[in-house]
C-alpha cells in the first residue's frame, strides 16, 4: 500500500510540470494486479486503480474498455456507466469480462491504467465458484469470527442484514451455535466438522432494483493436539560462529497448538533498545501450518556484526510461557584448512618432484656426494682391485683391436689414470708360467667389481678358457660380487649368450659404448663415464686435485 502511494505522489511531484501543450501525452502505468471479480447477474463496482491520486488532485476521470476509443456514459440508467472512480455493472454479464482503462486527466497530467474484470457463472448445482473463494484455514479454537469481504463499497455495514449459508444450505440461526453481528457470522464451540464453504448473500438496491450480492469463504478447521506446552526448537542456548562485518538473521521458532507472541530481549530489555540505529531490526511473527501444529517464527535480523555484538546471550520470550533460551555469538575461529591443504599439497608436490628428479639425476646425485666431503671413501674390506675386467677372445686367445684399444687404453686412461680406480686385466697384469684358472680365482676375489666387456664375438663359440672365466663368473654372482656388463659393439642376438651373461643383463642391464677413441671422449664426465663410476665403488683419493680430468659436454 505504502509503495503503492509512493509511486502516485512521484508521479504527480514529477509530471505536474509539464507544460499544457503536451498535455496529450498520457502516461502508461500498466495493469493492476488485483482482479475485480462478479457473479453474473449481480453487480459490480470496479475500482480505479489510481483513487488514491484521484483523491489527492482534481482531475477528470475517464473509463474505456481496452482497445476501444469510446468512452463509457455517465447515465445511471445504463447498465455500465462511469461514476468518477468506479465503473458499474448493474449487473454484471459474462461479456463484460476483461480489460478496462481508467483515465486520470487535467490540464497538464494524464495518467491511465487497466483494471481487469472477471465475470463468472456459479458451478453446477452450486451457490458458488470454487476458483473464485476466499481460503482460510485455522487451528481449532473457542470460536470462529468469518467476515462477509468486501461488500463495503455496495452497502452500509452498520446496518444490513446478511444471509448465510454452508455449502449452499441456510444456517440454522436458531441452534444457538450462529450469531450474526452486523456483516461478520460467529461461531461458537468450533470443531473440525464446521469446516466448508460459506457463501454470505446481502440485498443491494440500485435505481430502484434490488440486487443480491453474494460472496463464498472457505474455512479449514484444524484439529490440532491440545494440551501442549510451546516447544521452542530454536535457539536452545546456541552458540553461532559469525565473522565481523557480516549479516545474520536469527530466527525464533517455538512449535505450539496456536499462534503465539513472541519478542526478543538482550539484558531483560526488548531489543528495539539494544541499538540506537536500525542495525538490528526484530522481525514480525509468522507461521506455517501443520498436521501436528503451528511453527511460530519471529526474525532478529543483524544488518552488521560489530565487536560489541560478541558474547553477548540474546534470548527469545514466549508470551505465555517463563521459558526462555538464548543464542550467543561468537568471532569464529581462525581458519586453517586453506593453508593445511596448501602445505600437504606442496609438502607432496614436493616429494613428486623429488622423486622424479632422483630418479632422472641418481647419477650424478650419486657422484656429486661421492665428490663431496661429507662422503667416506675409505674401503676396509682388504681388497686389493676396484674391478676385474672380463672381455672375450676367440680359442686362440686374440681379441678384436678396437676390443684391445678399449680394454687396454681407454678404460686404464679414465678409470685409473683419471678416477684413481685400480683395475686388473688379464694380458696387462699377468705374469707369464701362471695357472691361469688360479690366478683367475684369486683376483676376483680380491676385485670389489667385474667388469665385463661385451662384444659380438660372446656369441660365437668360446674356447675352454672362456668358459673357465663364466664359470668364475657364475661362482661370483652366487658370492653377490656387482657385475657391470658394457657392450663394446652393438649385440642384436644374445641367443648364443651364457645364460648367466643374460641373467645380468635382464636384471641390471647394460652400459653401451657409443663414443669413438677420441680425447672428448675420454672425460670421465660424459655420460657413459658417469654411468660406469656410479656402478663402480667409491674412488679412493684424497682430493680432486691428484687427478687429471679431461672435461667435455655430455
Amino acid at each position: 500500500m505504502w509503495g503503492h502511494r509512493f509511486v502516485l505522489t512521484l508521479h504527480i511531484l514529477t509530471l505536474t510540470c509539464l507544460s499544457v501543450g503536451k498535455a496529450e501525452l498520457c502516461i502508461d502505468d500498466g495493469v493492476e494486479f488485483e482482479i475485480e471479480y462478479a457473479s453474473v447477474g449481480e453487480p459490480l463496482y470496479a475500482v480505479c486503480p489510481l483513487y488514491l491520486l484521484f483523491e489527492k488532485s482534481n482531475f477528470n476521470v475517464t473509463w474505456i474498455r481496452n482497445g476501444s476509443q469510446t468512452e463509457f456514459t455517465s447515465d445511471r440508467q445504463e447498465r455500465v456507466h462511469q461514476d468518477q472512480k468506479y465503473l458499474k455493472f448493474i449487473p454484471a454479464q459474462l461479456q463484460d469480462s476483461g480489460f478496462y482503462q481508467c483515465i486520470l486527466k487535467n490540464s497538464t497530467f494524464c495518467i491511465k491504467k487497466i483494471r481487469r474484470v472477471e465475470v463468472f457463472n456459479q458451478d453446477d448445482g452450486l451457490c458458488y465458484n470454487h476458483s473464485v473463494r476466499f481460503l482460510n484455514e485455522i487451528p481449532i479454537m473457542p470460536s470462529l469470527r468469518i467476515e462477509c469481504p468486501d461488500i463495503d463499497i455496495y452497502v452500509n455495514t452498520r446496518n444490513i442484514q446478511v444471509k448465510w449459508f454452508k455449502e449452499c444450505q441456510p444456517l440454522n440461526m436458531d441452534s444457538g451455535r450462529y450469531l450474526t453481528l452486523a456483516k461478520d457470522l460467529i461461531i461458537k464451540s468450533l470443531s473440525q466438522q464446521d469446516s466448508g464453504n460459506y457463501t454470505c448473500e446481502v440485498s443491494f438496491m440500485y435505481n430502484g432494483v434490488t440486487y443480491n450480492i453474494s460472496r463464498a469463504i472457505e474455512y479449514s478447521i484444524l484439529d490440532l493436539p491440545k494440551e501442549i506446552e510451546p516447544v521452542m526448537t530454536f535457539p536452545k542456548n546456541n552458540i553461532l560462529d559469525v565473522k565481523l562485518g557480516d549479516s545474520i538473521t536469527l530466527t525464533c521458532e517455538v512449535f505450539y497448538n496456536a499462534i503465539i507472541d513472541l519478542y526478543w530481549t538482550y539484558n531483560d530489555t526488548l531489543m528495539a533498545q539494544y541499538t540506537e540505529d536500525d542495525r538490528v531490526i526484530m522481525g514480525t511473527t509468522d507461521k506455517t501450518i501443520t498436521e501436528d501444529g503451528i511453527q511460530n517464527f519471529l526474525t532478529l535480523n543483524f544488518t552488521k556484526v560489530l565487536e560489541e555484538d560478541y558474547n553477548k546471550q540474546f534470548y527469545c520470550h514466549i508470551w505465555s510461557s517463563t521459558s526462555t533460551f538464548y543464542v550467543t555469538l561468537r568471532r569464529p575461529d581462525p581458519n586453517f584448512q586453506g593453508f593445511l591443504i596448501a602445505f600437504f599439497v606442496s609438502i607432496f608436490l614436493v616429494i613428486v618432484i623429488a622423486v622424479i628428479a632422483v630418479r632422472i639425476f641418481k647419477v650424478d646425485i650419486v657422484l656429486w656426494y661421492r665428490s663431496s666431503c661429507l662422503a667416506n671413501t675409505d674401503c676396509k674390506d682388504g681388497k686389493m682391485y676396484d674391478a676385474y675386467i672380463m672381455y672375450p677372445k676367440d680359442s686362440m686367445g686374440t681379441s678384436s683391436y678396437e676390443m684391445d684399444i678399449f680394454v687396454l687404453k681407454v678404460l686404464p686412461e679414465v678409470l685409473e689414470k683419471q678416477c684413481a680406480y685400480r683395475l686388473f686385466i688379464i694380458g696387462r697384469d699377468d705374469l707369464p708360467g701362471q695357472a691361469m684358472a688360479d690366478l683367475i680365482d684369486e683376483t676376483i676375489s680380491q676385485s670389489r667389481r667385474i667388469i665385463i666387456v661385451l662384444g659380438n664375438l660372446f656369441c660365437e663359440k668360446q674356447g675352454d678358457d672362456f668358459e673357465q672365466k663364466i664359470a668364475m663368473y657364475d661362482a661370483l654372482i652366487r658370492n653377490k660380487i656387482k657385475v657391470i656388463l658394457i657392450e663394446m659393439e652393438k649385440i642384436t642376438d644374445y641367443t648364443d649368450m651364457p645364460e648367466s651373461l643374460k641373467y645380468i643383463k635382464q636384471k641390471q642391464g647394460v652400459v653401451q659404448w657409443k663414443g669413438e677413441f677420441t680425447e672428448s671422449a675420454l672425460s670421465p664426465n660424459t655420460r657413459f663415464w658417469k654411468n660406469i663410476r656410479y656402478q663402480m665403488p667409491p674412488a679412493q683419493r684424497h682430493s680432486d686435485k691428484e687427478l687429471h680430468y679431461i672435461h667435455s659436454e655430455d
